[in-house]
């Protein structure tokens, strides 16, 4: 579902955050859920990314793919949590620019699902240190960003 004309942000950090959480299993974090999260482009779908998180022994699953993650979560009879973010939102959102509540409160931040284990996806990015390489990232690769942001002011 992913657009092929269209930089998306999500595409780059999403998969450094599973790398770093496959280095160092101490990082995995204490929840267990399964999220949906669509990402748009302009408030259309532009592709979905599902983050399988089993507590702090289980690897995390961190993929684009649905074949690769759906079977396990019904396995593993995860709850699932549905979100729905702009693409410069979830930057804002790994770098702690946008916090959940904010997020969510503004509406730019949909969740259908349990809300409080939607606040726990926070845990993730902080363990894994999205944070940081995001923002190593933003600052290694400029013209990227600007590709990915073109025609959003929000970022």
């Amino acid at each position: 579902m992913t657009q092929s004309t269209t930089a998306l942000i999500s595409d780059v950090l999403l998969p450094e955050v599973e790398r770093h959480l496959l280095q160092d299993p101490l990082l995995w974090p204490n929840v267990k859920g399964f999220f949906v999260v669509t990402v748009t482009k302009k408030r259309k779908p532009a592709t979905t990314w599902y983050i399988l998180l089993r507590g702090n022994e289980v690897q995390p699953v961190i993929t684009n793919n649905e074949g690769n993650v759906r079977a396990l979560a019904k396995m593993q009879k995860s709850q699932t949590v549905k979100v729905r973010i702009e693409d410069s939102d979830l930057l804002n959102f790994i770098t702690g620019g946008l916090t959940g509540i904010k997020g969510y409160v503004s509406r730019r931040i949909k969740i259908k699902g349990d809300l409080i284990l939607a606040q726990k996806l926070n845990i993730l990015f902080e363990k894994a240190g999205a944070r940081e390489r995001a923002l190593d990232y933003i600052r290694n690769n400029d013209s990227f960003l600007i590709k990915a942001t073109h025609g959003n002011s929000k970022l």
